[in-house]
């Protein structure tokens, strides 16, 4: 039976008033309708993603009341103008089924662009927090802001990224560009014991129902939580999320003790799909957002749709094959398209969500990333040969996985005969963005110890910013003019915080391809 619609959005309105912005945990207020006393179903808080300028996915879980069975829970749903809930402009009922983990997923249509909304679920049992989200606008804007993070290792420390995130008001979406969960038992890649973070389960995470688990661990955090409630959110997976150093049919991190590869991907892929506020497709995980005329966004798969295998470290041979691929053939045909009808469309800024560092660390006798695009330098050869065979300029990658700070420019190849000079920036076809990790270890340790590492600043010219110890995040402000990227560090993961401080700010100018050091970001606490 349906839930009282009136009661409903009543109880809604009250919880949001009580809220301020509508973000908080379930509020009893006297105008809400009478629910049974029980566990709050909504344990893991809510979520949206993949917006676009008519829809937007959002998302819950309804944990079953124990002694329920695994019968189907039937969940309310609306989507509102307002956090009070009353200009409703659309909801309806749907059913959490024990073969989804009691996930939901609505893809909420017929709305307006660049529009604020707020949302929420109810069953017979309670309310969720109330979440907003935002469209995509269309026509001609003037400023879009992003923020983006990777890498957060819930045994090893607190999402005080999250936190930050969450209490910004600026931002018109959530980039995660993957290592959302880590696959690992607890203290083999962080020991939660101390700080009463270990993952469940406590094992490695090997079939469905441990990813299942370990996803949930992973949204029971409160910080966590109120990020995805703020902010719709756009993610991509990268290694951990099945296991690491994953490639298209196999992983470093699995052998045949754990059973089959393709089982266990197969797994992992589906409780991502169910835990996420993803869209999903049947072209896969790559795809793209236009945020109106100013910035067209591609979300990449660099880790299990189409990589081969990694090189041996050191292996150069190998690295340069030139029928070796990161992306696969139709990845990298579709990313071409997507360049070349985005210079076409006249956007004015291509931006690209992905895993790896694509920057070159080696001249192809030193040391190198074999997991990075430096393992797959054909693949990135096709890249940057198109940008500067089809004159396509503004293009920025985002990049996440390894746990440092860092801004390129990206030189063309060597083989294109065009010279690179770091005074000027001339030569370089584009530019890169590395986030920090969430909560995953830094390089601090290990910068001294690693052939890769050591010497890096005189080693690569192109590199223009690089922070081996702090943890954070990193906001994308683009602008005709300029797209600028602020650094912001929020200190020791050991301890909950939700304070910031300012790394570097860098920024490229339309149609420059090079980076500027411009100062320091803007303090948030």
């Amino acid at each position: 039976m349906a839930i009282d619609r009136r009661g409903f959005l009543k109880a809604g309105a009250a919880q949001a008033a009580l809220a301020g912005i509508g973000l908080s945990g379930c509020a009893k207020h006297p105008g809400a309708p009478s629910v049974p006393r029980g566990m709050n179903p909504f344990r893991h808080g809510v979520a949206s993603g993949d917006p676009l300028a008519d829809r937007v996915i959002l998302w819950t879980r309804v944990s079953p009341q124990d002694g329920s069975g695994s019968g189907p829970i039937a969940t309310d749903w609306w989507i509102s103008r307002d956090p009070l809930g009353l200009d409703v402009v659309g909801g309806g009922q749907a059913e959490a089924l024990a073969e989804r983990d009691f996930t939901l997923k609505i893809d909420a249509g017929g709305l307006e662009p660049g529009t604020n909304y707020f949302y929420g679920f109810m069953t017979r049992t309670g309310l969720s927090p109330i979440g907003r989200t935002r469209t995509l606008p269309v026509g001609r804007v003037d400023q879009v802001r992003i923020a983006f993070a990777s890498c957060a290792n819930y045994p090893n420390g607190y999402f005080n990224a999250y936190r930050a995130i969450a209490e910004r008001d600026d931002l018109d979406v959530v980039l995660h560009l993957g290592d959302y969960i880590y696959e690992y038992a607890n203290a083999e890649y962080g020991d939660g014991t101390a700080i009463d973070r270990i993952p469940d389960p406590v094992h490695e995470t090997i079939d469905l129902e441990d990813y299942r688990r370990r996803h949930a661990t992973y949204k029971s955090d409160a910080d966590l939580q109120d990020a995805h409630a703020r902010h719709p959110w756009i993610t991509v997976w990268d290694d951990h999320e099945t296991a690491d150093n994953s490639w298209r049919d196999g992983a470093h991190n699995h052998d045949s003790s754990e059973g089959e590869w393709s089982t266990r991907e197969l797994a992992a892929i589906r409780a991502y799909y169910e835990w996420m506020p993803i869209r999903e497709l049947p072209t896969g995980l790559f795809r793209t957002f236009r945020f109106a005329d100013l910035v067209d966004l591609a979300m990449l798969d660099t880790r299990l749709h189409g990589r081969d295998e990694q090189s041996a470290r050191g292996d150069h041979a190998v690295a340069s094959d030139a029928s070796r691929s990161l992306l696969g053939a139709d990845q990298t045909g579709w990313l071409l398209d997507f360049l070349s009808e985005s210079k076409r469309d006249d956007s004015v800024w291509r931006v690209i969500g992905q895993q790896v560092v694509v920057a070159p660390f080696s001249d192809g006798e030193s040391a190198f990333n074999p997991d990075s695009w430096d393992g797959y330098r054909e693949n990135r050869r096709q890249l940057l040969d198109h940008l500067g065979r089809e004159g396509i300029d503004n293009v920025v990658f985002l990049t996440g996985d390894v746990h440092t700070s860092w801004a390129f420019d990206i030189p063309a190849p060597i083989a294109s005969g065009e010279a690179y000079d770091p005074r000027t920036g001339a030569g370089s076809r584009a530019v890169e963005f590395v986030t920090p990790a969430v909560s995953s270890p830094s390089a601090e340790a290990y910068v001294d110890k690693s052939p890769l590492l050591m010497g890096v600043e005189e080693r690569l010219p192109h590199l223009k910013y690089v922070d081996f110890v702090e943890h954070g995040f990193v906001v994308l402000d683009l602008t005709r003019e300029r797209a600028r990227a602020e650094f912001i560090f929020t200190g020791p993961v050991e301890i909950r915080s939700g304070l910031t401080h300012a790394g570097a700010t860098l920024e490229t100018r339309s149609g420059t391809n090079h980076l500027t050091r411009v100062g320091s970001a803007t303090t948030v606490e």
